[in-house]
């Protein structure tokens, strides 16, 4: 018995070993199964990723390709818009061209190259022009393209007019179709290559300044150009030569500036510092005891009457010649009063103890025959229209200090009082 119990427990373990068997190789299986739906579906996704990267990938090509073809359509419309008409124009252009020739029993291999050569020959020219814009002349390619566009013109207004009697407008819209094209095409390329608004502008207000300043100035002109003609042609700029032109005639370089302006310049600012020194009138401000605008009186400069106002003369006349009274006197006559006792030596200035609207002098300066004789035509000519000889008349007259017109006015009045004391002068 012991026998048997021992065998039907060993095939109890076989087969419990062969149930576990059966169960891990189903469990593999599926398992094997599992791994391989995963790996699928990952295959899967990979691709489904891949054609979603491509279609990506064409979109964006595609959006690039548009993206610049729109956008030299939006920075260059015109030459964009030219392109199109172009290409309207050409392809009947050649069709009606080829339809007249065969019209005309023309074989038809044969007036599709003659209306290739018409249009083509047009083109061609129009193309040679544009590449010649800017480093040589336009006018022969341009007058080749406008003939070749002419001619094949004519054949299509020709062809339209006979081919379409009762609408002769369309022989005029296919003429336009082989001379359309080419006139926006020559306009593109050769017609806005010239002056804007404001460069006109400023050529006419540059030329008309260059007029005014010959008229006005004909001897400076005349040394500029001598100036200009005999330097190498660019080595002396038009304002170069002119600067130094006004120099050679003017002696000075800032231009405008002559030596009767800067006489005149400093002889009235000499007036106006004399005028300050003398004191206001009593009546100027009735009722007030006093100036009320001490501002108005100007004080002297420092410094004698050798280096006055030195400060207002340009720093180029400044250091080429000294401004002296005599300088002065010889420019603008008698303006300055310059001491007849002591010539060379300097005139009092300002007093020294600060007192700056006060000026004094060491003598006084002796009448000069020509201005009592131009003080005594003055004197007749206003007695004749009713009129007093003043002070002030006098000195727009001379251009002279207050103190001399004052002496003169006197004279002339003491000779017209005293006819004894004129005789013996």
């Amino acid at each position: 018995m012991s026998g048997l119990s021992e065998f039907r427990a060993e095939r109890r373990a076989d087969r419990q070993a062969d149930r576990d068997n059966a169960r891990a190789d189903r469990r593999d299986e599926r398992e094997q199964t599992r791994l391989g739906a995963e790996a699928a579906r990952q295959r899967r996704e990979a691709d489904r990723l891949a054609d979603e990267q491509a279609r990506d990938r064409r979109r964006a090509a595609r959006a690039a390709r548009l993206g610049r073809v729109t956008g030299w359509v939006s920075a260059n419309p015109a030459r964009a818009f030219v392109r199109l008409v172009q290409a309207c124009s050409i392809v009947p252009a050649v069709v009606s061209q080829v339809a007249a020739l065969g019209d005309a029993k023309v074989y038809l291999l044969l007036a599709v190259l003659l209306a290739a050569m018409l249009e083509g020959g047009a083109w061609a020219l129009v193309a040679m022009g544009s590449q010649a814009e800017g480093e040589r002349s336009t006018r022969t390619y341009r007058l080749g393209a406008w003939a070749a566009g002419a001619v094949a013109a004519g054949i299509n207004f020709a062809h339209g007019w006979s081919q379409y009697p009762t609408h002769h407008w369309v022989a005029f819209v296919l003429a336009l179709s082989s001379i359309g094209a080419v006139w926006l095409t020559d306009l593109q390329t050769h017609g806005g290559r010239g002056p804007t608004t404001a460069e006109k502008k400023q050529a006419k207000e540059r030329a008309e300044h260059a007029r005014r300043r010959a008229e006005h100035h004909p001897k400076v002109r005349e040394v500029a150009d001598r100036l200009l003609s005999a330097a190498a042609y660019g080595a002396l700029s038009t304002d170069e030569a002119w600067r130094v032109a006004w120099e050679y005639v003017h002696g000075v370089t800032t231009p405008g500036l002559t030596a009767d302006l800067l006489a005149q310049r400093l002889n009235a600012r000499a007036r106006v510092a004399e005028l300050s020194a003398l004191p206001a009138p009593a009546d100027l401000w009735p009722g007030m005891p006093d100036d009320p605008f001490p501002a108005l009186t100007l004080p002297l400069p420092p410094g004698g009457p050798d280096s006055v106002y030195l400060d207002t003369v340009p720093e180029d006349l400044g250091n080429a010649s000294p401004i002296t009274t005599e300088a002065l006197e010889s420019l603008y006559g008698t303006g300055l009063d310059v001491s007849a006792q002591n010539p060379g030596g300097p005139v009092d200035g300002p007093s020294s103890d600060g007192g700056g609207n006060a000026s004094g002098s060491a003598g006084e300066r002796s009448l000069d025959p020509v201005d009592l004789a131009r003080i005594r035509l003055l004197a007749a000519d206003l007695a004749a229209s009713g009129e007093e000889l003043t002070t002030r008349k006098v000195r727009l007259l001379l251009g002279c200090r207050n103190d001399y017109a004052v002496r003169l006015r006197a004279a002339v009045e003491a000779e017209r009082t005293t006819p004894g004391e004129e005789n013996a002068q």
